[in-house]
C-alpha cells in the first residue's frame, strides 16, 4: 500500500462469470488479470466443480505462474489437501500454487457465525417486545 501498487482482489466465481459473459475475449481477460502487479484470489478451491471451471482456474493460475508476479490465494483447503490433490487436474494447479505461495495457517473464531448469532439475539429481542395497542 505504501508503494501504491495496483492490486486486483477477486474470486473464481466472479472470474468464471466474467469469462462466461465474454467468452471470445477469454485470453485477453486472463492477460488482464496477469497485468496487475499483485493478484489476490479469495475463496480459492470452491470453484472447481466442473471441467470448464477447473480449466479456467488452471489457465489463470498458470498464466500468473508464468508471469512470475505475486499472488495471494485465500482458501479453506488444508495444506494436506493442497499437497495431496484428488486427481491430476488439481495437482497441476496446486503444484503451481504451492510453489508460488508460502502457506500461512490462520485460525480463530468464525466472525460470520458470531455476527449471525448477534443478529439472531437482536431479532429475538425485537420480536418479544409488546406492540402498542
Amino acid at each position: 500500500m505504501e508503494c501504491e501498487v495496483s492490486v486486483c482482489m477477486t474470486n473464481f466465481a466472479a472470474i468464471l462469470n466474467d469469462l462466461a459473459a465474454n467468452f471470445k475475449d477469454r485470453n485477453e481477460y486472463i492477460s488482464h488479470l496477469c497485468s496487475f502487479p499483485f493478484l489476490i484470489l479469495d475463496n480459492f478451491g470452491i470453484e472447481c466443480g466442473t471441467e470448464y471451471g477447473l480449466e479456467q482456474v488452471y489457465n489463470v493460475i498458470d498464466s500468473r505462474y508464468r508471469s512470475r508476479k505475486p499472488l495471494i490465494a485465500a482458501t479453506n483447503l488444508t495444506l494436506e489437501e493442497l499437497q495431496n490433490p484428488e486427481d491430476t487436474a488439481h495437482a497441476r494447479i496446486y503444484d503451481r500454487l504451492t510453489e508460488m505461495c508460502c502457506p500461512v495457517c490462520i485460525t480463530g473464531e468464525n466472525f460470520r457465525k458470531a455476527k449471525a448469532q448477534a443478529k439472531m439475539e437482536r431479532l429475538k429481542m425485537l420480536l418479544n417486545r409488546k406492540l402498542p395497542v
